[in-house]
């Protein structure tokens, strides 16, 4: 990793006479700058506002031109939260600067933080992405496809201009051709240049490292028939002189783009191919693992490195994605709880010392995996067995030293501080970042009320009530009912109340303390009720799981 660390030293690449630049190095995604006549036009600024802004100093060493358009290539937020060290939402909203996004953009942002599972992904990305570790060879050495990923101040501009499957315009006299090519994220779009011979590839090329076919923090299935097929449709038919990913280094030649962009769509359409191949005569994941590797021209390639994608975890998620987590063994149907078996298991075995003894001589052997292996069952039965705990957590340790891959390494050190007490959470990730969440309309912060409803306080209700979010014109019907929450556009029949309040209180009601934001609204004047009390606004909003504070853990189950 170390060595790997030394192909992402901050600089300035620059497609000499074309008047683009890759600003690279600064943080985990590389930003392409493009100078047009009167204009700039950036893709993909950093994670956070801090880095942004040492980017906008390396910029402005570039030109003085001032920003005329920003592109996000995805909803990931190493694409786009940086974004307000560059520009501010009212230049977004005037038209001064276009904002251009995938029409699925907003809605994959607001799925993946406030809504759906942003939750639990936020807590799995910490510890893939290393944020709990300190920078340095027992830690974090690097973010796989950039030099670190750490986020500070997250910022969010709402996008003015959407793109469908295709967009032609010009900018600052430069003519771009935006494509839609789902791949590494449902929303990826990749920006051609037909005057200067560039293409910004996005993460369609995701960097110097074999692809996330899926990534270990969880995701939705990455389909990689879509992704290869997207290399095919969108850039390889281009005469790219230039290729610019978000995460890697540039390619110049057209010929090694062309290489590049070949062998990136074989080592994908290889594995996906090849894991089906095993699957149809009849092979397990364990057993896939065994048998899919990239064959020797792709495994050597300086793109397809272990570093962030991995083939072992690419090939178990095809299995699922394609099958299912029924593996055609009845008795996998409806297995014993996973706590019960290990009991079951540590009594076969002669008990808790028994076990513990077999796993340290496994571990003094150097079979680290396997000492892992049977010492989690003495956690997942006792969780407090601290010297079990450690014995995991020094051998999870010494798998994480060993792989080259950041998001293995950063789960397995990760994990390995959990189980020994000396994890920081005071550095985790924090996806409900104000301003993220100010760009989002009150309906969806709203929406996310779903997922915590409590279908046993909510036996027998049906009910529904109003929202009126005052300074956006929102709204908004919340219907309970057979222990689900529909969420409606415009007022529903035979409400029991109407709240009407502006979207600052409605957001300290949904993610703070509906209690305490509900009184609060009432004494400052800023909440209205009609058609009931603040206490018949209380007793609706009981339905819903308070937000907790608690931090999940993840190793010692």
């Amino acid at each position: 990793m170390t060595e790997h660390s030394r192909t992402m030293d901050a600089g300035i690449f620059e497609i000499l006479g074309k008047g683009v630049f890759q600003i690279f190095g600064y943080a985990l995604s590389a930003m392409t700058v493009v100078e047009g006549d009167d204009g700039l036009i950036l893709i993909d600024p950093p994670e956070d506002v801090e880095k942004g802004r040492r980017q906008h100093e390396v910029l402005r060493t570039i030109s003085d031109k001032p920003i005329k358009a920003i592109i996000y290539s995805h909803w990931h937020t190493d694409h786009n939260a940086g974004v307000k060290a560059f520009i501010t939402q009212e230049q977004a909203d005037s038209g001064e600067v276009k904002v251009i996004a995938h029409r699925d953009f907003m809605s994959n942002i607001i799925a993946n933080s406030i809504s759906g599972d942003g939750p639990i992904i936020a807590v799995r990305a910490d510890y893939s992405l290393g944020s709990l570790l300190e920078v340095g060879p027992e830690g974090r050495v690097n973010g796989g496809l950039g030099p670190d990923f750490v986020m500070e101040t997250m910022s969010l501009v709402t996008p003015n201009t959407l793109v469908d499957d295709k967009l032609e315009l010009t900018v600052a006299g430069v003519r771009m051709e935006i494509f839609w090519a789902p791949s590494e994220a449902i929303d990826e779009i990749v920006t051609w240049f037909p005057d200067l011979g560039v293409l910004q590839s996005a993460e369609v090329i995701q960097g110097e490292s074999f692809p996330n076919l899926h990534s270990i923090r969880g995701s939705r299935y990455r389909d990689p028939q879509a992704w290869f097929k997207s290399i095919d449709k969108n850039l390889r038919p281009l005469p790219a002189d230039f290729m610019i990913p978000s995460h890697g280094r540039p390619v110049a030649g057209r010929a090694e783009v062309a290489k590049v962009l070949a062998d990136y769509r074989d080592a994908i359409s290889y594995v996906y191919d090849q894991t089906i191949r095993w699957i149809n005569k009849g092979l397990l994941p364990d057993d896939l693992v065994e048998k899919v590797e990239l064959p020797g021209d792709l495994a050597q390639s300086e793109w397809l490195g272990n570093f962030y994608g991995g083939v072992p975890h690419s090939v178990r998620q095809i299995y699922v994605g394609e099958l299912g987590w029924f593996n055609a063994d009845p008795t996998t149907l409806a297995p014993l709880n996973i706590r019960e078996s290990s009991r079951r298991y540590v009594d076969l075995i002669g008990g808790r010392d028994a076990v513990f003894v077999e796993a340290k001589k496994a571990a003094d052997a150097g079979d680290h995996q396997w000492a892992a292996e049977l010492v989690s069952h003495l956690v997942r039965i006792d969780p407090t067995d601290t010297h079990a705990r450690a014995l995991k957590a020094a051998a999870l340790r010494t798998l994480g030293y060993g792989t080259p891959n950041s998001n293995w390494r950063n789960f397995y050190l990760t994990a390995a501080r959990e189980l020994d007490g000396t994890i920081d959470y005071s550095l985790a990730i924090q996806i409900n970042a104000p301003d993220q969440i100010a760009a989002m309309p009150g309906s969806a912060l709203l929406e996310s009320l779903r997922f915590r409803i409590d279908p046993v306080k909510a036996a027998g209700i049906s009910t529904a009530i109003a929202v009126e979010v005052a300074d956006t014109g929102e709204n908004v019907g919340l219907i309970v009912r057979n222990g689900v929450l529909e969420v409606t556009e415009g007022t529903p029949e035979n409400v029991t109340l109407t709240i009407t309040a502006p979207k600052q209180l409605i957001t300290g009601i949904v993610l703070v303390d509906a209690h305490r934001m509900l009184d609060s609204g009432e004494q400052s004047g800023a909440l209205t009720i009609a058609n009931g009390t603040v206490d018949d606004a209380k007793v609706f909003f009981d339905l819903f799981d308070a937000r907790s504070e608690e931090r999940l853990q993840l190793a010692n189950r």
